[in-house]
């Protein structure tokens, strides 16, 4: 856990830090995952890291947490809500201080763990975080590893392939110390018994509906009503804040690349990609499918090492006739393709093979196979001259400039973002790029690049908003970045009541409505508890209307999921044990009153002895899978316990200079 306090200096650090933190919202920041140092000896590690003054917020054992690492997961963890939540995104829900106080908290518990985790001898080898990268598909092309885009994507970021490295092997490490805990987890037949009968449960009930809009004729709204309402719920009428923005743009597509690529460039590209021109090597074979069902690998897996078995020194007709006595198996004939078409691990597995071979068993994500080798067709890669291999090599020479001019130059926007934040006529004459503006963009909606969730994010920041800066670069996609500023700024201003008074209105008319309902309905279920009155008797008297839909599940399929719910939450059995009718009142999501009637229960698999061992071995699984993450959970808490962690005063303040999302956070 070392790599947690190393940091880098200087102009390069502070953009290295800022690019890292930019592709929190792209999908990079899903495949970056932590901070040591070790790396590949293909790319060298090189100097990337020296001694800087970085406030030390916390210590978990051997572990520093700096001030940096903590904005940059408040950021990011900040981000991650305003994205999932949408236009339905609310500031005030989510503190910062809260937040700050809950990413440090897990920071703490990550870098406790790792170490833990170290302790006991757990650790990653060389070989193992090799092959998780090369079977990351964001960094294959045509079904292979490449090299070249896994630096250009961690590039893009502005990340160094030994902090991903280092950071991703942080997080295999915690998969071995899960991995082991859920081997152990174990579900007992009371807790899968419980489980199968919730799950099966069934209610037989009747509802009475009290459909609001039957008692808006007797209710009504005065204009003082209006008013009072208006003056009590001003921030639901609010016109939003909005802003003109001015920003610069760097786009790799408008680059230009006037010179021609070198004769010596068209080669080394020729043979970096030979084997992406003309046709790549294929290959046939006779195989056996055993699709995994319903999560039985054991049993896939079984059938196929039967077959493998009694195929040793036997040909591949002898393979279809081992395939016709297993109900599960499927023989199959694969003509002349190439290993990108193939699944990853059958595709390995023949193409490591000679003519005639017999596979071992492999396993894809969905099933086994067992394949013999019967044919090689060999690659066919036109020559260098070739005309449709000359233009495909001038067209990647001129995208490879433009990558490079396109990488420089962001390298430069970075720079002048920190080193001129308060215009941009620095950056436009430096680059030769023209300032842009705008029209109205609010937190919530945009025209041009209003359009992007990062750019109104940016544009509503404290440092743009508020400090009249430059904002941070904004990714827009891999080839796109801009820097903007605060043009123009209308505050958040309450509409008038004139312009909502009907919204209002009708608002108030619904709840009075619905409340009436409500009433009625409450009515009723006491006259029914009495005895005084059946389902029957109400209906007849109006407005409600009953309906039966009889036996009814906890996924509520074929009922509104409010009656579903409430079905499930009446006590069936009385003071004496006996079961009775029970009623419950729900308000659906179409703001309709339903008086639930709970007349019987049952439990029902719904299925024959096999289909029902299929739901109960299902059901262990997610009870395994439970008890497990209760394990876990408890584990963390013992490690966190035993740890010696200090936090210092003040950690939770947003350090200067350094802009999150929202407020600064208050202890």
């Amino acid at each position: 856990m070392q790599g947690l306090s190393l940091r880098v200096t200087g102009s390069r650090a502070r953009l290295m830090l800022q690019k890292i933190r930019d592709g929190a919202s792209g999908p990079l920041a899903y495949i970056v995952v932590g901070v040591i140092t070790v790396v590949f000896g293909v790319w060298g590690i090189g100097s990337y890291f020296t001694p800087s003054a970085d406030p030390v917020v916390a210590s978990a054992g051997d572990t520093d947490i700096t001030q940096s690492q903590l904005q940059r997961a408040f950021d990011q963890r900040y981000q991650r809500l305003r994205q999932m939540m949408g236009d339905n995104f609310d500031s005030s829900m989510f503190p910062p201080g809260q937040i700050r106080h809950r990413v440090l908290d897990s920071l703490i518990n990550e870098a406790v763990t790792q170490q833990y985790a170290k302790d006991a001898g757990y650790q990653v080898s060389d070989a193992n975080l090799l092959a998780t990268i090369r079977s990351n598909p964001q960094f294959q092309q045509n079904g292979q590893f490449s090299t070249e885009r896994y630096k250009t994507l961690l590039a893009q970021a502005g990340i160094q392939p030994a902090q991903y490295e280092a950071r991703l092997r942080q997080s295999l490490l915690s998969n071995q110390l899960e991995q082991i805990v859920a081997a152990g987890a174990f579900a007992a037949p009371p807790e899968v018994d419980a489980r199968f009968k919730a799950a099966n449960a069934q209610r037989r009930i009747a509802v009475l509906n009290f459909d609001p809009s039957a008692y808006q004729d007797q209710v009504a709204v005065d204009d003082q009503a209006v008013q009072a309402y208006y003056n009590a719920h001003k921030q639901q009428f609010m016109q939003p804040a909005k802003v003109k923005l001015s920003y610069v743009s760097l786009n790799a597509n408008t680059l230009s690349t006037d010179a021609a690529p070198s004769e010596q460039t068209l080669h080394t590209l020729y043979d970096q990609h030979r084997t992406e021109f003309g046709a790549p090597e294929k290959r046939s074979a006779d195989v056996v499918r055993i699709p995994i069902t319903d999560g039985d690998d054991d049993a896939a897996r079984q059938t196929v090492q039967a077959i493998a078995a009694a195929m040793k020194g036997r040909d591949s007709s002898t393979l279809k006739a081992q395939a016709g006595k297993h109900a599960n198996a499927r023989f199959e004939q694969i003509d002349a393709q190439a290993q990108s078409a193939m699944p990853t691990a059958l595709g390995n597995a023949l193409f490591g093979m000679d003519k005639g071979q017999l596979s071992n068993p492999v396993r894809t994500d969905n099933a086994w196979y067992v394949a013999r080798l019967t044919g090689v067709t060999p690659a066919d890669h036109p020559d260098f001259d070739d005309a449709v291999v000359q233009n495909r090599l001038k067209a990647m020479a001129r995208q490879k400039a433009k990558a490079k001019t396109f990488h420089n130059k962001s390298q430069t926007l970075g720079d002048l973002a920190y080193q001129a934040p308060n215009d941009l006529q620095t950056i436009s004459k430096k680059l030769d790029l023209p300032i842009q503006t705008t029209g109205w963009i609010t937190q919530q909606d945009g025209g041009g690049i209003g359009q992007y969730q990062a750019v109104r994010d940016a544009a509503f920041s404290d440092a743009v908003l508020k400090d009249k800066l430059n904002s941070k670069v904004v990714n827009l996609g891999e080839q796109r970045q801009i820097v903007l500023r605060v043009a123009d700024h209308q505050a958040a201003k309450p509409q008038p009541e004139s312009a909502v008074a009907g919204t209002i209105r009708r608002q108030l008319v619904r709840q009075k409505a619905q409340d009436k309902a409500r009433a009625a309905a409450q009515a009723a279920m006491a006259k029914l508890q009495q005895g005084s009155a059946d389902l029957q008797d109400i209906a007849r008297q109006g407005p409600a209307q009953l309906s039966s839909p009889g036996w009814v599940g906890r996924d509520g399929s074929n009922v509104a999921s409010a009656v579903s719910k409430a079905a499930f939450a009446v006590p069936l059995s009385g003071a004496d044990g006996q079961q009775k009718t029970g009623y419950r009142i729900a308000t659906t999501d179409q703001g309709s009153v339903a008086l639930v009637a709970v007349q019987d229960e049952r439990v029902q698999s719904g299925g024959d002895r096999k289909q029902t061992t299929q739901q109960r071995d299902r059901m262990a699984k997610q009870q395994r899978q439970y008890n497990a993450a209760l394990e876990y959970a408890a584990l963390d808490n013992y490690i966190r316990e035993q740890a010696d962690v200090s936090i210092k005063k003040d950690s939770l303040r947003q350090s200067p200079g350094q802009n999150g999302q929202g407020d600064p956070a208050t202890d």
